[in-house]
């Protein structure tokens, strides 16, 4: 009526806030930066926890709010009670729609954290346990039990290998056991033309003095223990011995490094294996290659594998958790047994002498390596998010 004021109630939606947290900054540069981003075009606030390193400036140059929260990489370091409070402050004042954690310490503190404050929907990727086929038993006792307590604190337990896959559906997971694999790669910069992937083979391979009659094999890898780099030297040694014409590109740096190099210079294979330390160019080094190389002893499901095979490169590769499943023996590379060097040397033997075999599992790689494109991986984990957010709303 005339003269009558009508109320109009207005509803004031606030921005949803998910949080990720991980034991540092990089891990998020390294392999979840494209799901940070795609949360933030869906509308999200997105938060990180992490202890301080390089990365922390570029990521909140993409408008991603970065929380320093000191991290110990021992679960029974007393700084990590203070990291635990921290994060229980910090959530209690967010309000988080959606927590995600990653790496082993910082995952058990952000779900403990979620938990104490209430976050309606928890995930967690499991990058590879540390318990798995031919674990030492001292894993099995320690870090089992953790993962299987922590499991009813986890609406979603995302995996990225079959192995654990298998087994995270023995734990009493809260909601939903996933299998993504990987955190994926941008496939075609792996993929250059091939008037470029010629230009660029022919200029590293005169740089590094590699014959074009020469098998090229390159390993990119963290120079320790676990990435096993011996049992390649002892496969090159026995290449050498046969009159196998070989060459290996060692392409990361390590602990193991300096001793490493002792060892090649021990078994006279100096001018065999180079080193090359930190590299910014390893597709074009994969271009210049004729096959790629991981000897791990425990794996989760490893990029480097994932770049070689984009870049259409056979594969040899223990046989061991995340190995294989990137690997199928025969089709795009051979696996082979941890430890097992004449094994190694034999399958690298077959690929030179077999260019034309060479070539067909190479291309066999590259087939394989389109599912992990990260346009796949990404559309992937948009729905998880989704269908993780609307659970949490409905709980």
């Amino acid at each position: 009526m005339p003269g009558r004021c009508r109320l109009v109630e207005t509803v004031v939606r606030s921005q949803p806030k998910a949080a990720f947290v991980a034991s540092v900054y990089r891990h998020f540069e390294l392999f979840h930066l494209p799901f940070l981003t795609g949360l933030q075009e869906q509308g999200y606030e997105v938060h990180v926890y992490a202890s301080p390193d390089y990365a922390k400036a570029p990521l909140e140059a993409r408008g991603l709010i970065c929380h320093d929260v000191h991290f110990e990489r021992s679960p029974f370091q007393p700084k990590n009670i203070k990291a635990l409070k921290e994060l229980v402050q910090s959530f209690r004042a967010e309000k988080f729609s959606l927590v995600h954690v990653h790496t082993p310490v910082a995952s058990i503190l952000g779900r403990i954290a979620a938990r104490i404050t209430g976050v309606p929907s928890v995930l967690y990727t499991a990058h590879g346990f540390h318990f798995f086929d031919g674990a030492p038993k001292a894993n099995w006792l320690l870090f089992a039990p953790v993962e299987w307590l922590m499991a009813r604190e986890t609406d979603v337990l995302l995996t990225i290998n079959q192995e654990d896959y298998a087994r995270a559906q023995k734990f009493p997971v809260r909601g939903d056991v996933l299998y993504v694999p990987g955190v994926g790669l941008d496939t075609t910069v792996f993929q250059p033309g091939e008037e470029t992937a010629a230009g660029v083979r022919a200029r590293l391979r005169g740089e590094l003095g590699v014959a074009e009659d020469e098998l090229l094999i390159l390993c990119v890898a963290e120079l320790n223990a676990n990435k096993n780099q011996p049992q390649l030297f002892e496969a090159m040694k026995q290449l050498q011995e046969q009159g196998v014409a070989a060459r290996c590109l060692l392409v990361g740096v390590g602990e193991s490094e300096e001793l490493y190099k002792q060892q090649v210079a021990a078994m006279g294979l100096s001018g065999r294996v180079t080193f090359l330390g930190y590299r910014l160019d390893i597709p074009d080094l994969m271009q210049a290659a004729d096959a790629a190389t991981l000897l791990s002893k425990r794996e989760g499901l490893p990029r480097s594998v994932m770049e070689a095979m984009a870049a259409g490169l056979p594969i040899v590769a223990t046989d061991v958790r995340g190995n294989r499943d990137l690997v199928q023996d025969g089709e795009n590379g051979y696996l082979v047994a941890p430890g097992d060097a004449k094994a190694t040397a034999d399958a690298f033997s077959k690929l030179d002498k077999d260019p034309a075999m060479r070539l067909a599992m190479g291309q066999r790689s590259r087939e394989l390596a389109a599912q992990y494109d990260i346009a796949i991986i990404r559309s992937e984990m948009m729905r998880v998010y989704a269908e993780a957010a609307a659970q949490g709303k409905l709980g």
